[in-house]
């Protein structure tokens, strides 16, 4: 699985997330972020704005229980300002 961090989530994730197997357990959005949380601490607070959205294989999903596989390409976006 690829975890990407955009904008300010760069900043606070470790490069090893970048391109890791999917950790064992881990089988939904939501197990993902309680496994995130656990290992990292700084960035799961950065993540955790109400603004913030994540993509799967480029697509926002906003559905915890989405499942996540192997392949997957999980990126984070920090929240949009402008118009």
């Amino acid at each position: 699985m690829k975890l990407v961090f955009l904008g300010r989530f760069r900043e606070s994730a470790p490069p090893h997330l970048s391109d890791m197997a999917r950790p064992a357990g881990v089988a939904t959005l939501s197990d993902l972020q309680a496994w995130l949380a656990a290992r990292e601490p700084v960035l799961a607070g950065a993540l955790s704005g109400a603004r913030s959205q994540i993509a799967i294989n480029q697509e926002i999903v906003r559905d915890p229980g989405h499942p996540i596989g192997d392949h997957d390409e999980i990126a984070f976006l920090p929240p949009m300002s402008g118009g």
